[in-house]
């Protein structure tokens, strides 16, 4: 999956972030549902935050703040996991 393009509201810069399952270990490749792991679920949330902002042109509007908690629960859920199996 390619990088996603973020735009950062205050400088007006773009910041290339690369995507979550790019060449890392696979402790994290937990499956969910159809064989789909945590970290595409990650990767897919965030494609879909960029193309809501994008389309919305804010980052606060109701969508984009929807996906973004979304986002965020399922980071801290990837990042539990990887600490237990780092430990």
């Amino acid at each position: 999956m390619e990088a996603a393009e973020h735009h950062t509201e205050t400088t007006g810069h773009h910041a290339v972030v690369p995507p979550v399952s790019s060449k890392m270990e696979e402790p994290h490749t937990a499956r969910i549902g159809d064989n789909c792991t945590l970290a595409d679920e990650i990767d897919e949330l965030r494609r879909r935050m960029t193309e809501e902002f994008l389309k919305e042109e804010s980052f606060t509007s109701e969508s984009v703040m929807e996906i973004s908690r979304r986002l965020d629960r399922k980071i801290n859920e990837y990042m539990r996991l990887n600490f237990v199996h780092n430990r």
